[in-house]
């Protein structure tokens, strides 16, 4: 039985036939993540706002046009937003930001740390809008992976995929212990609010269990709010793996990825037919996204990024994955 999960949001921006992008929201504070920076219409300006970290697989249009709108989502907010990616990351998020004018005013806080990941090394660069974005410094690590980012309920971690350019595959991994529960909360009498956040500490933090919170006027035990809204979980895993060939260098890295994984959202872009044109354009064909989801045995497999030749046939993509792997849905508008 998969692990339960505690964010409440999962949303397939785009569905399996448009730009991958993958937005997770969890309850109560500004953390929702966002896998890849593509065409992202489909999330409000708010959701786009409570964002805590972008994690970019390449910088191919699909994969990167929608970094502006993020960044607008951003901009009067005083916080830092984490972005992550391959190699050359930070001089393309700093040459789109200065692209633009700002009028600088005070409120404008927000701070864009940037880091780019390659074979053993983590380069990071800060851009601050107070210093109005001067030129980044640039600050490199040793980095042995897979973990590139980490808080107090989650890690992230990112693999090398098989690209024409520089491209990562990255999973989330809730660590276990005590996490909102999104059912419970969407069923409670109290609105998901900052207090989620300070219960979460409380709890983690073994605090006695008649220690009270006032909430929107009320007064509550730390055990009754845990009973309610809360639940003690071992996590639960999403993989996310787009644009790369099924190659012996890359097979390893992303069945390790994803073993185990709830939800494996899987590149598919070709039937198996086009074997030539996926080794061409390195993209995975639909029954190699199937083998992936077997080897790493996860719960289900999503298949995301079909490829536009396939309208009205979109089908057979999920058929030939299905073929290999039961648990197979795709999104198909």
């Amino acid at each position: 039985m998969p692990a339960a999960r505690a964010f409440s949001d999962v949303t397939l921006v785009n569905g399996s036939t448009g730009d991958p992008v993958l937005y997770l929201d969890y309850p109560g504070a500004d953390n929702a993540l966002l896998f890849d920076g593509g065409e992202n219409a489909g999330l409000t300006a708010a959701q786009l706002g409570d964002l805590e970290a972008v994690f970019v697989s390449h910088h191919h249009v699909d994969h990167f046009i929608g970094l502006d709108r993020i960044i607008r989502a951003n901009m009067d907010r005083d916080k830092v937003l984490h972005v992550f990616g391959p190699v050359n990351t930070i001089r393309k998020v700093y040459d789109r930001i200065t692209a633009y004018e700002y009028p600088f005013f005070p409120f404008q806080k927000i701070v864009v740390r940037v880091t780019e990941l390659l074979p053993g090394a983590a380069r990071t660069a800060v851009l601050e809008c107070t210093k109005k974005f001067p030129e980044p410094e640039v600050a490199e690590q040793p980095w042995a992976g897979p973990v590139c980012y980490e808080n107090a309920d989650l890690c992230v971690e990112a693999v090398p995929a098989d690209h024409t350019v520089p491209c990562l595959a990255y999973a989330l991994a809730e660590k276990t212990g005590f996490h909102p529960d999104p059912e419970k909360l969407g069923a409670g009498t109290l609105r998901p609010g900052r207090w989620v956040a300070e219960v979460l500490r409380l709890l983690r933090a073994g605090a006695d269990a008649e220690t009270r919170l006032e909430i929107d006027g009320g007064s509550f035990t730390l055990v009754a709010l845990s009973d309610r809204y809360f639940a003690k979980s071992p996590g639960a895993r999403v993989a996310y793996v787009t644009d790369t060939l099924w190659s012996d260098a890359a097979r390893p890295g992303l069945t390790k990825l994803a073993r185990g994984a709830w939800r494996l959202y899987c590149d598919s872009f070709y039937a198996a037919a086009e074997a030539r044109q996926a080794t061409k354009y390195k993209h995975m064909l639909a029954p190699q996204a199937g083998e992936l989801a077997r080897a790493a045995r996860v719960d289900q497999l999503v298949l995301i990024h079909f490829a536009t030749r396939y309208a009205g046939q979109y089908q057979q993509l999920v058929d030939e994955a299905s073929a290999v792997f039961p648990r197979v849905t795709a999104e198909i508008p």
